[in-house]
């Protein structure tokens, strides 16, 4: 199964993230940007949340079109 990028955020944002994609049936998961800076337990670090490339419209569309309104 091929993974894309779908976000870049603070992983304590990202794993809720994670958590929403599950509840709508998305496998998503998060890996460290680099993996080598900062503290593991950090809740600031930069990580980067990954969908499977078959989710991944569903995905934009569930997190990103409701918001366009708002920007």
């Amino acid at each position: 199964m091929a993974l894309t990028h779908f976000f870049t955020g603070p992983w304590i944002k990202c794993e809720l993230l994670q958590t929403w994609l599950e509840k709508h049936g998305i496998e998503a998961t998060v890996e460290p940007v680099d993996p080598t800076v900062g503290d593991p337990d950090d809740l600031d670090r930069e990580v980067r949340v990954l969908v499977p490339e078959a989710d991944f419209p569903k995905a934009h569309e569930l997190f990103f079109t409701e918001r366009e309104g708002e920007l």
